[in-house]
Order: structure tokens, then sequence, then C-alpha cells
């Protein structure tokens, strides 16, 4: 509805412009621009969603209110999470098409997740298990992926790796 009203203030504002009017016509324009900007007015003053006025500030206070208030208690940001039991993996797949002596070499030598963790107590490594035939003839030995210890719990990293160049 706002819209419409916008398009017929356009409308008045351009003919009003155009030097064909007179003034006491112009007047007439300036009074139909008047109501027509307090048509817009009302329209934001009650336009409301769920109880809430959305296109004024009259819902402002019902707005902003803090954890307390709402009776909640706020979330602590340094509250340390457990990873026990969670797996990440991810799979590598090798198209080579029309160039199949073309020879593709991976080799992952580590995955160090040790900058992602922090907090007190002593940072002790345990290493993932590597497995057995993954890794290519002649390839270096990768290293073990680590994480480390917080309070004395250790955390290994499971990383799952696989490479298929029959798909």
């Amino acid at each position: 509805e706002v819209e419409k009203v916008l398009v017929r203030m356009k409308e008045l504002a351009v003919q009003s412009g155009n030097g064909t009017y007179s003034d006491a016509d112009r007047g007439s324009i300036q009074i139909e621009i008047e109501q027509l900007t307090d048509e817009i007015n009302r329209i934001a003053d009650q336009a409301q969603y769920n109880q809430m006025h959305m296109l004024s500030n009259k819902s402002a206070s019902q707005n902003v209110r803090t954890a307390e208030e709402l009776g909640m208690q706020p979330a602590k940001i340094n509250t340390p999470a457990s990873l026990s039991g969670s797996q990440a993996s991810w799979t590598l797949r090798v198209h080579v098409g029309a160039n199949q002596d073309e020879a593709i070499a991976v080799n992952i030598y580590a995955a160090n997740v040790t900058n992602l963790f922090s907090g007190e107590g002593a940072q002790a490594a345990q290493t993932a298990p590597v497995q057995e035939g993954a890794q290519q003839e002649g390839a270096q030995q990768p290293a073990p992926a680590t994480a480390p210890s917080q309070g004395g719990v250790n955390s290994p990293v499971n990383v799952t790796t696989t490479v298929d160049a029959n798909t």
C-alpha cells in the first residue's frame, strides 16, 4: 500500500513541475502530497506482525532485553568442549581420463590441530593410527596427526584418507 502512495506522490511531483499548472493548482497538489505523507505515517505506526510494530520504534522497548531480564543464564565462550569420539574424514578421488599413463602422487605429511585448542593443563599429544596400505610405494612415511590434551584428557584425531584413481 505504501508503494501505491509513493507512486501517486511521484506522479503529483511530475505534474507540478511540468509548468502547465497555476499556483492554485500547485497548492492543491501540495495539499494532496501532505495527505499522502500522513497516510504513509499512519501505515508505519499501525503496521504490526506478531504484536510487534514493524515500521516504527513503538516496540523498541519490548525488543531489547538483557539475558538477566529474560531469566536466562548467558553462555560463556571459554567453556571447554569435548571432542571425545568425534571423527573427521575426507576423500580424494582422481579421474585421469585419456591420460591414463600419467602418475599422480598424493602425500599427506601431517594433520596438526594443535593451534585449534588452547587452555590450562599439559599439552600432551596422542597420535592417530596410520592405515596400512594407504601409502604409495616409495613415498615418504606421513607424520601422524596430533591433538593436544586439555586437563589430562587425551583426544585422538582420526584421519582417514582415500585415494581412488578407478572412479
